[in-house]
């Protein structure tokens, strides 16, 4: 009986090993890139021009190949499949068999290149499929998608040298990058906001690094990406990324960002020689830094994706108010309890000479009247009369506590720049003349009718904020 069940156990064994054996052979018989040599093979003798070519075609081998590229420590089977890319003939030709587009492969020899350092994929992969890596939803790397392509070329290329040989897309991209004002909220380098993630190293992240949940269409890096700057909440739901732009202005910048890589090409292979530092003049840094959240800054706006108003920073009424000394305070701490954060160089990575330039442009708007002085410090303040005055005046603004009323329309009262940074003769101004291009209107004799001594008592009770729980 035991020897019955082991022989049983051994035909079913033997039967599915040459099973195995078989889908083997079959699988190496009828492999792609056999199929594809051999197509090709039969397209040189096909349209061989004479005997002598014809002859050269017919002893053409039909083998896997594989690019070795010991620098770069990668080995590519592509041409496996991709076996006509260095082929003039083969410039009308369909893919696989094309003829590589441009002058790349001039500059760029596949024996010193190979090709996963532009493109991306499985090198050692023998069929389409994992070569590529659409569709396994495992493949951290799949090939990049052909709009995207340009992004390869940044790891080596300088900006003005991409421009000049036709990979303006990538350049486009960053120029979009840093004019949207994406380092409002997001560091590169060590530089920028902190509201979003650090973009160091994000055109390397694997696929798995992103939350794949709400993206339409494959799950791939690049559709996360160019997604999320279409419609951020739709990828993110509870994103508070600012973004707009046209569908060409989202492609640009997710072809920008795949730039963004971790690997360091060696030396040999860098042709950075027109290194341009982009501009550090003060409209560029605003732009750059500031402009996400402010736009032009001419006037106060309620932003729903923040839920509160965004204070207008260019306009006379507030510059006439502020001097440099205050914005620059305002930009250097921040303002606690709102997406503003601390530009110093400690938090942000921003040299203070930088900051500067960004207060000089923000105040080359100021008109030299000043305002008439409010002397607040000559009055006698109640803070109990003001108390009564803010939450009949002031509070469905800014909120019985001072932390942003109805819908955010007044800024947080309590954080520790207005409380620490703001003088109160600058607030006794701005309740008296009120904010022109935003919701403050004025509060003195010729607006809403406060005496002086009214808003300074309305002063004295905001400063007590500072000093609640």
């Amino acid at each position: 009986m035991h020897s019955r069940f082991y022989l049983s156990l051994l035909l079913i064994s033997s039967l599915v090993l040459m099973m195995f054996i078989g889908m083997g052979v079959y699988r190496e018989m009828t492999s792609e890139w056999k199929t594809y040599q051999t197509e090709y093979k039969n397209m040189l003798v096909r349209n061989a021009e004479d005997d002598a070519a014809r002859k050269r075609a017919e002893k053409l081998e039909i083998g896997l190949r594989q690019n070795y590229v010991a620098s770069l420590n990668k080995s590519d089977r592509c041409m496996s499949c991709h076996i006509g890319v260095e082929n003039p003939y083969m410039a009308k030709a369909d893919q696989p068999f094309t003829l590589h587009s441009g002058d790349y492969i001039e500059n760029h020899p596949v024996d010193k290149f190979g090709c996963t350092i532009c493109h991306y994929g499985q090198g050692r992969a023998t069929n389409k499929k994992e070569a590529h890596g659409k569709g396994h939803t495992h493949w951290d790397y799949p090939i990049i998608p052909t709009k995207y392509i340009q992004s390869a070329c940044a790891k080596c290329h300088d900006y003005k040298m991409l421009q000049e040989e036709g990979a303006e897309l990538v350049v486009k991209g960053e120029k979009l990058f840093r004019e949207k004002g994406c380092r409002g909220c997001h560091k590169l380098n060590g530089v920028g906001g902190d509201l979003g993630k650090a973009l160091d190293g994000i055109g390397s992240k694997p696929r798995a690094y992103y939350a794949m949940k709400h993206v339409v269409g494959e799950h791939t890096a690049y559709n996360w990406i160019k997604q999320h700057f279409d419609d951020p909440r739709a990828i993110v739901p509870t994103s508070e990324m600012r973004v707009f732009m046209e569908e060409d202005e989202s492609d640009l910048l997710t072809t920008y960002i795949f730039s963004i890589r971790e690997e360091e090409m060696p030396s040999k292979y860098r042709f950075l020689k027109n290194i341009v530092t982009p501009p550090r003049d003060g409209e560029s840094l605003y732009k750059m830094f500031c402009v996400a959240c402010h736009g032009s800054g001419k006037i106060s706006v309620y932003d729903e994706i923040f839920d509160r108003t965004i204070p207008a920073i260019t306009n006379p009424p507030f510059l006439r108010s502020a001097d440099n000394k205050t914005i620059k305070n305002i930009v250097m701490e921040g303002r606690g309890g709102t997406q503003m954060t601390s530009w110093k160089t400690t938090a942000s990575g921003l040299k203070e000479e930088d900051v500067d330039k960004i207060v000089e442009y923000v105040a080359s708007s100021r008109t030299y009247e000043r305002p008439e002085p409010f002397n607040y410090l000559e009055f006698q303040t109640n803070i109990d009369s003001g108390m009564r005055l803010y939450n009949n005046r002031c509070s469905y603004c800014h909120g019985k506590e001072g932390k942003g009323g109805n819908r955010q329309l007044g800024i947080n009262l309590k954080n520790s720049t207005v409380q620490q940074v703001l003088d109160p003769e600058f607030l006794a101004l701005t309740i008296r003349d009120g904010r022109e291009g935003t919701p403050m209107p004025s509060f003195g004799g010729d607006g809403l009718g406060l005496s002086d001594q009214n808003i300074a008592d309305v002063v004295a009770y905001v400063k007590t904020f500072g000093k609640k729980k």
